[in-house]
């Protein structure tokens, strides 16, 4: 898969987690397994959001 295209998916799943929306709908949108959207969450998004 381009680098692009993974990019592109990463910053779909991180406005869905901001959002609120279920993980198995940000998955099936995504294709990103869950190990990959809790990272994202834990790096990416500030937990004192």
């Amino acid at each position: 898969m381009k680098k692009i295209d993974i990019a592109l998916q990463k910053t779909v799943a991180k406005r869905m987690i901001v959002d609120g929306e279920p993980w198995e709908k940000i998955m099936d949108e995504t294709h990103l397994r869950l190990k990959d959207l809790k990272r994202i969450q834990r790096d990416e998004i500030n937990p004192h959001f």
